[in-house]
């Protein structure tokens, strides 16, 4: 390969700044055309259960109230504060939204420039372009009030700066955006905080091999955290005076237990044990089932086009403590209840404590008994849903009827991301732990981003909602451009330049 061809620039940028536009347009459009239910009167977009809690503190702060949120960080509703100072609060929602759609196109043109840069091949640009351009992973939240789609471009955004650092050391300003970004990334969403050590991991690599002093070691490191640091430390004066006590990031990661169905934390618990969906909106979760939903009984005004079949447990979770009569009797007590008087208060505290006393000697009975069913069978089912989308809204299984359209979404998903995006961020990982990692270092930056999205939120949190895969998706994409890039070397071996070294 020419490698003075890998270092020219993409031309013509406002034309695929254009078109990212378009093509993002025209899906965002016909989200919009979905919409189904709304929280607020005058809003475009789709609304969702979490929408009103990123802007309730808002409009707490401009009724003079005091910023009032428990487990919000404030990222998101900072960005809604600057058009709600404005616009009344549905017009401050749309300008959200349309914001986000054009955040997102950037981000597209952008996530082209990072695997360029990656690679050093101008074919990663339009390999990431396009790959990225057409797929709903991310898209469709652009129309959401949900952290989702500034939290991708975010880590887009992160990683480019850093990569325009490497390539101008003396440049810091671009390292400190770069800070800033991933700053915003966990302000966004506070689960991200673990990134943080990412950047000082990837220095200290650079630094093992020599590319780096300890001293540039330590001052790199400093500096792509400061923006975090400085930001937290006044989220944690702002949390100390209104809780007298050192948070530095949220003081509960759930709603309150009142917002819940009864005994819906110790569900939880059970479900976790085999790897079960808890998420009761969702079709074909198995808490529907025990908690007695039936099939397509949804909760108004929630659709999905998908068929549901709902059951018991799978025999393997079951020991000594219980079994399937045992699981159709408290589906039935649940049943019960609904015949129960309102005001019969007093038994149906009583029917409650006893549910709970059966799940939690479920639970411990399954840790217990199989451990393999805990620690096996249930990561690898929740890591398998995480990385699959089986748990969300990105492949359109409540807008689309016909099931086609749905499944050629997933091939896309599997065929030219899922798939070569694990093999890539594998051989991404091989080649940093054999010193040929791409752009210093950066290389081993998508395989320690998708791992931990996977290790936190599949494995540690056991709570893999698909779209906690967003913000690592753009990483997963540079996997998949990896392993694209891998294959024509191998397939043109007459060419000296290796894109992993």
């Amino acid at each position: 390969m020419n490698r003075l061809s890998t270092s020219k620039p993409i031309r013509h940028p406002a034309g695929w700044l254009l078109l990212a536009l378009v093509v993002k347009g025209t899906f965002f459009a016909w989200y919009l055309s979905r919409a189904y239910y709304h929280n607020m009167d005058g809003f475009w977009g789709q609304s969702n259960g979490d929408m009103m809690t990123y802007l309730a503190p808002i409009e707490s702060l401009l009724a003079h109230q005091g910023f009032n949120t428990d487990y919000r960080m404030p990222g998101y509703s900072a960005v809604y504060l600057a058009f709600r100072l404005f616009m009344s609060a549905p017009h401050a929602c749309n300008a959200m939204i349309l914001s986000q759609l054009i955040v997102s196109a950037f981000s597209v043109y952008v996530l082209g420039l990072v695997a360029q840069r990656l690679f050093k091949d101008r074919r990663a640009f339009y390999w990431a372009y396009f790959i990225y351009l057409f797929s709903t992973f991310v898209s469709v939240f652009d129309t959401y009030i949900l952290t989702e789609s500034l939290a991708a471009a975010s880590s887009i955004f992160f990683l480019y700066a850093w990569l325009r650092f490497e390539a101008t050391p003396r440049q810091w300003g671009w390292l400190l955006g770069a800070g800033v970004w991933l700053a915003f990334s966990v302000f966004l969403k506070p689960a991200h905080a673990g990134t943080l050590a990412i950047p000082a991991l990837v220095f200290g690599v650079q630094w093992l091999r020599r590319n780096l002093s300890f001293r540039q070691l330590v001052v790199r490191s400093i500096l792509m955290l400061l923006p975090f640091l400085v930001a937290d430390a006044a989220w944690m004066v702002r949390n100390y005076k209104a809780y007298h006590a050192v948070i530095p990031l949220l003081k509960s990661a759930w709603y309150p237990e009142s917002y819940w169905p009864t005994n819906y934390f110790p569900m939880i618990a059970f479900c976790e044990t085999y790897g079960e969906d808890y998420s009761f909106w969702f079709p074909n979760a198995g808490i529907r089932w025990f908690s007695g939903w039936g099939n397509d009984n949804f909760l108004p005004p929630v659709r999905w086009y998908v068929p549901e079949t709902l059951g018991p447990p799978p025999n393997y979770v079951y020991t000594s403590r219980f079994n399937e009569d045992s699981m159709r009797v408290m589906r039935q007590t649940f049943l019960d209840m609904d015949l129960l008087p309102a005001s019969d208060s007093v038994k149906r505290r009583a029917i409650h404590a006893d549910i709970r006393r059966q799940l939690v000697a479920y639970t411990a009975s399954v840790k217990a008994e199989k451990p393999n069913v805990y620690y096996g069978i249930a990561l690898s089912r929740y890591t398998f849903d995480f990385l699959n989308g089986t748990r969300g809204y990105q492949f359109l299984d409540d807008m689309i009827q016909a099931v086609w359209p749905r499944w050629l979404l997933r091939a896309y998903h599997w065929v030219l991301v899922l798939l070569p995006g694990l093999v890539g961020l594998t051989l991404l990982l091989i080649a940093g732990l054999q010193r040929r990692s791409t752009a210093n270092g950066l290389g081993l930056v998508p395989p320690l981003m998708v791992g931990y999205a996977v290790v936190v939120f599949a494995i540690a949190l056991r709570h893999p909602e698909t779209r906690y895969l967003v913000p690592f998706y753009p990483f997963l994409v540079l996997g998949a451009v990896s392993s694209f890039s891998f294959l024509m070397n191998w397939l043109r071996p007459q060419q000296s330049h290796n894109l992993l070294s």
